[in-house]
């Protein structure tokens, strides 16, 4: 027999059972058997090597055959019927068992297979063996008692697998987690009745001992129910009710990490009573819908309770328990989806390396920790199954003799003890240090000093009065000038109403960010301000506070609030209305750079996946979310100076042109459904109708800020003949697209969770208000052309399609350029500019002795829009490439290509611009008005003055 790489010391164990089967089978046993792969599982574990030679005649023929479940449950289902005798289904159960993990172990020790492979195998392996005692048990207990009926209904017995085997990731020689549930209470159908309750106890303890009872073939498994409501003081088996109240009234921290791994093992037949119990009990008590930082300070607990285990009981070498060891990673992983399963589902999963994708993909975990992770885990978990193989015993610690670390590195396929030693140490190092930047976030440089946050503490559970907090922001290092403010908004928030009524975990978080908070305010730009911004933030989060603890655990987090608090009201603003945004603190990249085209399309396309499609409301919440969370991106990358203003509002503008595109799809849909497709006759040809929309004003010109509205005019290309739907309600086509655009403006307008998506505004129109929601491309040409007045072709010229009809979209295209291109409108132009000008400034212009208005006020944004506008319409008659733009950027630069102004007054006019643009938009982040100081900008002022008098008054007027 070969055996090719065995260490010496398991040379005579191999050679002991070589002969010992021998003598059992006769010489020509191991005739045509692989020997190398017999020797190498033999001498890797002795647990294989004694099931080898009890079974060899059953397992020698297709030793290296793969695991099949089907074959076990073929082979129970035929020896476990209702007339077996139970000794018999106890040797069925164990043989089958047996056998199978010698497979298994083959398909690990000699055929490589991966790590999770064989984990999946030893679950599968255990589910078929706990059917098979249920189903057993069940038809037992069904002749004596009948069926327990509700409606008229057998009621299934729902059994959850936790920890591993519902995991899909069992030990080889594990214990079994498992909760024993039934729907309902009700009765049995048999001529001895009883209760479902009674039924379903009685089923849960046979079952357990079928598995559990030590017979000399062993056992099958071992079964633990402690997770149960009330662990060993609670009944065997409970109702889907009673689970559900235990859970609301004494579910713990624990049992949230617990109930991660829950999964249903059960008949067919209960798959939908499984499904509810998963959806409406477990996923709830286990998921909040926000996010739960909280889970970090009961991770810091049982961390605790762990290092104290490991004391007690000196696991140091545990593989599971001990420092590095598989229950961290466990816990790094089930940390993150407790904290973000309830906004993203799919963190919702019992398999550990599911989970760790989905965070990757969430980018909760970089790719490269991931896979370290992931890699450590593997490796653990191999350790730890060649540990208990080697004698079926439900051991996790290393072994202490040199045989037997001998045996370990032999089957994990290392050279010898010192090099397996080697790795586990700097695996086990590397993921302490994991779990400890989770469990344990330790302090940022700078916060307050402890006798300061004893001074804090101690102010603030008393809700002390203002003057009592100003020696203690003195000694803080905060401004004289800003201490009264803060200690007024300390005083103000301490006595607050909301602040009264939180419970105790939430007042606890509450107190421990006001000492961070004012460890970070002396250094920020505006305490003050950041102070009474961020106030805002905690009263919003009160009943909410795992948001509290999110900044509590994560200090740089904290840090950046208070950077973009003291500089943005808007940021401050959006956060407070939904603190979600919060989350988006974490990853650093939204500092470093803006999303681009291609991720906005990305996020939106994931956004989309998570909603139901036939959920309206849940589609149009997630695009509002996916809006705000995107924009909020955007403003803070903006904030942060990393993006140029004309990118912030390009992608402003792409942001808003998907969501119409899909909001138009959806709402088309919708009207469809109703009433059929448009369709119209065209000599005597049948076409379908089709909307397109029109953008004006900032989305034309793609100028959006954070709060624009959209200006929005909906044209539809219906002519001709029988314009009419084709479903069985059929409507006139101009009905169709006023209720399209209806329903559109509605989706678009609705208040949602996150806000609404936009506000709209169609008074661009023809005829404005007065005037047809939506206008047929053949009434828009004629009203362009007969009745616009000039400041309706000003705005044409900052206008164009953006979603919808292609038809509709080249249509406008040609009644944009024929209507600006002719010669007739530019007879008045020049004095239908000027008293236009001079309206807007007399109405809207708010400059004074100490204030220029950016936008109104003389040389300011409002001139340079106008004489752009002027030049371009004066000379489209002659040169068409005048009008290709929409923007005031490239119309200045087509005024450059035809010779209209040289390539200095362009840039300057062009830096001017945006130089104005720039100031209003830093103001309006902060609340504030567009307004700068009168001695602001005056050399631009005075140079926009000088071009505007030199078009507009010329010497020879």
């Amino acid at each position: 027999m070969s055996r090719s790489g065995l260490p010496e010391s398991l040379e005579a164990e191999v050679k002991g059972w070589q002969q010992s089967l021998t003598e059992r089978y006769g010489d020509s046993v191991l005739d045509g058997v692989p020997l190398d792969g017999v020797t190498r599982l033999v001498a890797s574990s002795p647990f294989a090597a004694d099931v080898l030679r009890r079974y060899w005649p059953a397992l020698r023929a297709d030793l290296d055959k793969p695991y099949s479940p089907e074959a076990v449950t073929a082979a129970l289902r035929d020896s476990l019927t209702p007339d077996s005798q139970r000794a018999a289904v106890l040797r069925s159960l164990r043989e089958q068992r047996n056998c199978s993990l010698v497979r298994i172990l083959w398909q690990d020790y000699v055929g490589q297979v991966p790590v999770d492979v064989t984990l999946a195998a030893l679950s599968s392996l255990a589910e078929v063996c706990l059917d098979g005692a249920c189903a057993y048990s069940r038809g037992n207990l069904s002749r004596r008692f009948g069926e327990p009926l509700v409606d008229d209904l057998p009621q299934p017995l729902i059994v959850l697998a936790m920890g591993k085997l519902g995991g899909r990731e069992l030990n080889f020689s594990s214990d079994i987690d498992l909760v024993f549930l039934y729907p309902g209470e009700g009765e049995t159908s048999g001529p001895k009745r009883t209760s479902a309750h009674e039924f379903f106890a009685r089923l849960a303890r046979q079952a357990v001992q079928l598995l559990e009872e030590a017979t000399s073939d062993g056992f099958v498994y071992r079964v633990d129910t402690r997770l149960r409501p009330f662990g060993n003081s609670g009944p065997p088996v409970v109702s889907f009710a009673a689970l559900e109240n235990y859970l609301l009234e004494h579910g713990r921290g624990w049992e949230r990490y617990a109930y991660v791994k829950a999964r249903p093992v059960t008949e067919t037949a209960g798959e939908p009573a499984a499904n509810r119990l998963i959806a409406e009990i477990v996923t709830p008590f286990v998921y909040r819908r926000y996010l739960d930082y909280g889970v970090f300070e009961s991770l810091r607990e049982m961390q605790a309770m762990i290092a104290r285990e490991v004391a007690k009981r000196q696991l140091i070498d545990n593989v599971k328990l001990g420092p590095g060891g598989i229950r961290e990673i466990e816990f790094i992983v089930q940390s993150l989806q407790l904290v973000r399963g309830g906004t993203t589902p799919e963190l919702r999963t019992q398999c550990l390396r599911s989970a760790v994708r989905a965070a990757t993909d969430d980018r909760d975990l970089d790719a490269e920790t991931a896979q370290k992770l992931l890699d450590a885990y593997d490796f653990l978990r191999r350790v730890e199954n060649a540990i208990q193989a080697s004698r079926d015993q439900q051991t996790h610690s290393l072994p202490t003799t040199d045989p037997e670390r001998s045996r370990l590195a032999y089957a994990l396929r290392f050279p010898d003890w010192p090099s397996l030693e080697a790795v586990l140490r700097q695996t086990r190092e590397w993921v302490s240090e994991q779990f400890r930047e989770l469990g344990v976030r330790e302090q940022a440089d700078g916060l307050a000093s402890s006798e300061s946050e004893s001074t804090v503490s101690t102010l603030w559970t008393s809700a002390a009065a203002e003057d009592e907090w100003m020696p203690c922001l003195k000694e803080l290092g905060i401004d004289e000038s800003d201490q009264g403010a803060i200690a007024s908004v300390l005083a103000g928030l301490s006595r607050s109403p909301a602040v009264a009524r939180i419970e105790s975990t939430a007042a606890d978080r509450l107190q421990r960010f006001i000492e961070g908070l004012l460890s970070e305010l002396p250094a920020s730009g505006r305490p003050a301000v950041a102070a009474r911004r961020i106030a805002r933030i905690a009263e919003s989060v009160l009943r909410r506070s795992a948001y509290l603890a999110l900044l509590n655990e994560n200090p740089m987090v904290l840090r950046r609030l208070v950077d973009l608090c003291s500089s943005s009201a808007f940021l401050a603003r959006e956060i407070a209305g939904h603190p979600v945004l919060l989350d988006e603190l974490i990853d650093a990249r939204i500092f470093e750079a803006a999303p681009t085209s291609e991720e906005l399309q990305a996020d939106l396309d994931d956004c989309l996946g998570r909603a139901d499609p036939d959920d309206v409301e849940a589609v149009v919440e997630a695009l509002a979310r996916f809006k705000r969370v995107s924009m909020f991106r955007l403003a803070v990358a903006d904030f942060s100076g990393t993006i140029p203003l004309m990118k912030v509002s390009d992608r402003l503008t792409e942001l808003a042109e998907l969501i119409l595109a899909h909001v138009l799809g959806m709402a088309r849909a919708d009207v469809i459904r109703q009433f059929g497709t448009p369709t119209y006759r065209v000599d005597g040809e049948l076409h379908e109708a089709d909307m397109g929309i029109i953008a004006y004003g900032k989305l034309a010109g793609y100028e959006l800020a954070y709060a624009s509205d959209l200006d929005l005019v909906f044209l539809h290309d219906s002519r001709g003949d029988r314009q009419e739907t084709n479903g069985s309600r059929a409507v006139d086509n101009q009905v169709f697209f006023s209720r399209l655009a209806r329903r559109l403006l509605h989706y678009l307008t609705a208040q949602t969770g996150s806000g609404a998506l936009y506000e709209i505004d169609t008074r661009l129109r023809p005829s404005g208000k007065s005037g047809l929601l939506v206008t047929s491309i053949d009434a828009f040409r004629r009203y362009q052309q007969d009745d616009a007045w000039t400041w309706e072709h000003q705005a044409l010229l900052r206008s164009r399609p953006v979603a919808g009809s292609s038809n509709v979209a080249a249509d406008f295209v040609d009644i944009r350029e024929s209507v600006l291109r002719n010669p007739a409108g530019i007879v008045t132009l020049r004095e239908d500019v000027l008293e236009m000008r001079a309206k807007m400034r007399k109405q809207l212009d708010r400059s004074d002795a100490d204030r220029f208005d950016l936008k109104q006020g003389e040389g300011g944004i409002g001139d340079i829009e106008f004489l752009v506008q002027y030049l371009v319409l004066s000379h489209a008659p002659l040169r068409v490439e005048v009008i290709e733009y929409t923007d005031n950027i490239r119309q200045l630069d087509a005024l450059h290509d035809i010779g209209r102004f040289d390539e200095d007054r362009v840039r300057r006019l062009q830096d001017i611009y945006r130089a104005y643009r720039g100031m209003a938009h830093r103001l309006s982040l902060d609340d504030q008005p567009a307004l700068a100081a009168s001695d602001a900008f005056l050399d631009e002022r005075s140079y926009v003055t000088g071009v505007w008098r030199e078009v507009f008054l010329p010497e020879t007027d």
